[in-house]
């Protein structure tokens, strides 16, 4: 069985860090989020948090053995400006969803040992879980819980939801990519075949629809 699917859908991940670095300075990435700022705020500067984290080409002046550790400082921050939201109303589901899925990033990070990438989609469940009880038509946090779900070997769970998100006309190439990949480790190879070739056809986003491509190239 090849590889899993890669985090190509939103970003590139790096070579893991090595020894010899000097040190990160937590202080130069301060947080930005406190008590009494507006929730509109609060999001705003967790999303820009968030989105550094899923950078995947670090700054010219930043080494790049530690931009792993500098987006987790990131998603650490983005977190601390959700919770902040979620502390004044605990169904803000779209700071749930964020929690969650800086989580569901963080566990694909080239270093991590596979009980540190099983925590961290337990985590990212347990936020993404909350987050569509909080808003059930929110087809985002559902397809995260089947990617998740996939990532974990439960692919029983994942096609439902995947079935459910296309039945409902929720197509991109991520849903026939992650579709594909649980029907060929159940050995379903024509299925998985026709799921790789229609996130192919469907080409959105592009990087996940080029590793589908991978998968049925000759």
């Amino acid at each position: 069985m090849r590889g899993l699917i890669p985090w190509c859908m939103i970003v590139s991940l790096l070579p893991a860090a090595c020894g010899g670095l000097p040190p990160l300075r937590e202080a130069a990435y301060p947080i930005d989020c406190r008590p009494g700022l507006s929730a509109q705020e609060l999001l705003k500067r967790g999303d820009a948090h968030r989105d550094v984290m899923l950078s995947g080409t670090p700054p010219a002046n930043t080494v790049p053995e530690q931009w792993t550790p500098i987006r987790k400082i990131h998603a650490a921050r983005a977190r601390t400006c959700y919770q902040l939201v979620l502390d004044a109303k605990q169904d803000h589901a779209y700071a749930l969803m964020n929690s969650g899925f800086t989580h569901l990033v963080e566990s694909t990070y080239p270093e991590s040992t596979p009980e540190a990438r099983d925590l961290a989609l337990v985590s990212a469940t347990n936020f993404l879980q909350k987050a569509f009880d909080a808003e059930p038509l929110d087809a985002q946090s559902y397809y995260y819980l089947g990617e998740i779900a996939a990532r974990r070997g439960q692919c029983d769970k994942a096609l439902r939801i995947f079935q459910a998100l296309v039945t409902s006309g929720w197509s991109y190439s991520h849903v026939y990519a992650w579709t594909g990949y649980c029907q060929e480790l159940a050995g379903r190879s024509n299925d998985a075949k026709t799921s790789y070739q229609k996130a192919v056809t469907l080409s959105n986003p592009i990087g996940i629809a080029e590793w589908a491509r991978s998968r049925v190239a000759p």
